[in-house]
């Protein structure tokens, strides 16, 4: 299953700035590349085009923490659906098991909720599910798998406190969350332009 292996820091600090909100990320004092040049790269405010769509999709593609290959294919998904496409991108996005696990705050990383889809501590609707990109639907039941291990890891990282967008319900005693509705626009971040990303994968 192939997965980011490098530094996640080193991410925002390509991109430009804090992608996660992590108040310890490197890019809150240095937003810019790495390496010497780095600096002089942040001066550089003369972007093409074609980079300013290049790094909107990267933006993307990174929160989520997907490769091209899942990414591309969840756009040409999208793409088939009926309605807003760039809505629909970001839902199909958005409804990734892992990313709902993250939601919930049984990961304090969309990269822990990878690993602990792929270690087999989440279930949905009651059945053990392993693929971190599994597609959920509204109505799907997202829990912690009943194992003293499984649990112990959602209570290490304060699932109780985490903030659940509006389209899930969380059942916090029973450490599960519920799909309630499909996600809008104002739950995704303010920072990203899936505009840009449609144009970008239009050319």
């Amino acid at each position: 299953m192939a997965t980011y292996r490098g530094r996640k820091t080193d991410i925002c600090r390509i991109v430009g700035f804090n992608i996660w909100g992590n108040g310890k990320c490197p890019s809150n004092k240095r937003p810019y590349g790495l390496g010497q040049h780095g600096p002089a790269q942040r001066e550089r405010k003369n972007r093409s085009e074609y980079g300013e769509q290049l790094l909107a999709k990267q933006v993307i593609r990174r929160y989520y923490n997907m490769m091209e290959k899942q990414f591309q294919a969840t756009f040409e998904d999208a793409q088939r659906m009926h309605g807003n496409s760039s809505l629909n991108f970001l839902r199909l996005l958005e409804l990734r098991l892992q990313t709902a696990v993250w939601r919930l705050g049984y990961a304090r990383t969309v990269f822990q909720a990878r690993q602990l889809v792929s270690h087999g501590h989440i279930l949905v609707n009651g059945k053990v599910v392993n693929i971190p990109g599994y597609r959920l639907r509204v109505g799907d039941v997202v829990s912690i798998r009943d194992r003293d291990v499984s649990k112990q890891i959602a209570r290490s990282n304060h699932y109780e406190g985490a903030a659940v967008p509006a389209y899930m319900e969380a059942d916090v005693p029973n450490m599960c969350g519920k799909i309630i509705a499909m996600p809008e626009r104002e739950d995704f971040p303010r920072f990203f332009q899936e505009q840009q990303v449609i144009e970008f994968y239009a050319r």
